[in-house]
């Protein structure tokens, strides 16, 4: 995020109000996932702690310096009790996860949209720019690579092979997360989810445009 936002007279308050925006939604990851995990069954990691928006419960200290760095963050992974989660509930939980971003994606958008209408450009340009972060953080969390989201569903309603090939990249520790990761982004599917979710959240709130 350091690294890679536009430059400019309005930097410091743009990068303050993207790194607000995406810890609220590290942070909401895991509220969302313990909310999901509760409601199928599972109150262990409320239990824990882990539905509470505290910073010091939800966020990892590596995981924010990243984010506020280069853009890609996480918090803490909440912990569940899969005996609580019948058949592929546990799936859902995790996908959860993503989702969790999408809603902080929609809701920074909107904002973007009621700025953009008020002329405030650098408040606009910010929850854009915020939108952008939340919605990569919810395409990277789909990817059936461990250890994010994508990778722990896939491994509850995944077959023998689909785990197999998950462990495997698995074992090969950040080489392997990186090379994966690569690789589906060379493949375009990275671009076409991102724009996939940017053209639902826009037709979802172009009425907005017209309410001013």
């Amino acid at each position: 995020m350091l690294l890679n936002m536009p430059k400019g007279p309005d930097f410091i308050t743009m990068f303050l109000i993207v790194g607000i925006v995406m810890i609220i939604a590290l942070i909401f990851h895991n509220v969302f996932q313990v909310w999901v995990a509760k409601k199928l069954g599972d109150p262990s990691p409320s239990n824990l702690g882990y539905g509470s928006f505290d910073p010091q419960v939800q966020l990892e200290p590596i995981g924010v310096i990243l984010l506020l760095v280069f853009g890609l963050g996480w918090p803490r992974q909440i912990q569940l009790n899969n005996r609580n989660l019948k058949g592929k509930k546990e799936a859902f939980v995790w996908y959860s996860g993503p989702l969790a971003y999408l809603i902080i994606a929609f809701f920074a958008t909107a904002a973007s949209l009621v700025f953009f209408k008020l002329g405030k450009t650098t408040l606009q340009n910010a929850f854009a720019i915020s939108s952008s972060y939340a919605i990569m953080h919810a395409v990277i969390n789909i990817l059936p690579v461990y250890p994010l989201d994508g990778a722990k569903a896939a491994l509850v309603w995944g077959n023998n092979d689909v785990r197999r090939v998950i462990r495997q990249v698995e074992s090969w520790g950040l080489i392997g997360f990186m090379g994966a990761v690569m690789l589906l982004q060379f493949s375009g599917l990275t671009s076409v989810l991102t724009s996939f979710f940017n053209s639902i959240i826009f037709k979802i709130l172009s009425p907005l445009l017209n309410l001013f």
